[in-house]
């Protein structure tokens, strides 16, 4: 049995998620570990009994690493994710791909000219709330109007919490768009965006303590659509998605476990299933690199993200309404 041996740069909360599925699979084997950060990193690696190694291009030259994880701050995604498929690595790394649609070409294009797989972390599109609403939207008509409100409730910022810092995050809009992709893998024909965006007490360095970033999107096929993404409101929120069609409209809440459907014929409550989604992702991930199947979330999916996201960062700057290019 072929086996993927992996490398994981970062130490924080998904480095640890991703190390957990990656051992679950037969055919995965964490070898090695490297963080900036020396206490966390040691710890991950010791909960693994593989090396920490203290800096990443260490990790990258290493003969028995067949596969990088990259679960570091945003703002290092598309140097390590090119130096990798560059050390002749295939790629996971956790999104977005990078910060620029200059980026997340070049990364694209070395991955495709050296026969390597990369995979970015989108997990909302494989979230089984978002294949039942996008099965269920199948027989309801045309899209006119898609919401998704994006807050965590008591979402503070605690410390050196990165969300809050445009430096190694990106500006918000990144991760807007990275949750609200679902929206995009339903109607992926996004024509225009119009993006606004407020902080509070953001400095010179990035830093802020709350951001309200609010994007209308316009379909080349018809429909509107709007992502309301806030953070650092501690109270609680709306978080959700609401899409109208010409036939029906469909509604789920994230303190609910259920999508309510609407149509015609009445209301009905769909039970959303459970499933590890992360798993899914390191299962897909490794059936790429060993056996060559199609990714479930191909690179292309991951650049559209970020050629939205990158737009969206225009429009609230420039305060106009940006169209998409190809």
């Amino acid at each position: 049995m072929e086996i993927l041996r992996w490398g994981i740069i970062g130490s924080g909360g998904m480095a640890h998620a991703r190390a957990e599925r990656i051992v679950r699979n037969p055919r995965g084997q964490l070898v090695c570990v490297a963080s900036r950060n020396p206490s966390t990193g040691q710890a991950l690696a010791e909960a693994y009994d593989v090396p920490f190694l203290l800096d990443w291009q260490t990790l990258m030259a290493r003969e028995d690493v067949d596969a990088v994880l990259v679960a570091t701050h945003q703002d290092t995604h598309a140097l390590m994710n090119l130096t990798a498929l560059e050390a002749g690595k295939c790629v996971f790394t956790e999104s977005p791909l990078a910060l620029s649609v200059n980026d997340a070409d070049t990364i694209n294009l070395r991955a495709r000219d050296n026969g390597l797989v990369l995979r970015v972390g989108h997990t909302s599109v494989l979230r089984s709330v978002h294949t039942l609403m996008k099965r269920e939207a199948q027989g309801l008509g045309d899209l006119l109007l898609a919401v998704m409100r994006i807050h965590r409730e008591d979402d503070t910022r605690a410390g050196s919490n990165a969300g809050f810092h445009t430096g190694s995050s990106g500006h918000p809009f990144f991760m807007a768009t990275t949750l609200a992709f679902p929206l995009f893998d339903l109607r992926p024909d996004v024509a225009w965006v119009d993006a606004h965006c407020t902080f509070r007490n953001l400095d010179t360095a990035g830093q802020f303590d709350i951001c309200m970033a609010t994007m209308q999107i316009g379909f080349s096929s018809g429909g509107v659509g709007q992502v309301v993404y806030a953070r650092g409101l501690a109270q609680p929120g709306s978080a959700g998605r609401r899409w109208v069609f010409s036939e029906g409209t469909l509604e789920y809440r994230e303190s609910e476990a259920r999508v309510c459907k609407a149509t015609a014929r009445g209301k009905v409550n769909l039970p959303i299933p459970d499933e590890d989604t992360w798993q899914v992702e390191v299962d897909d991930f490794i059936a790429a690199a060993l056996d060559g199947t199609p990714l479930l979330v191909p690179p292309d999916a991951a650049r559209r993200v970020v050629n939205i996201a990158a737009a969206a960062v225009t429009s609230a700057i420039e305060e106009r309404r940006v169209t998409l290019s190809a």
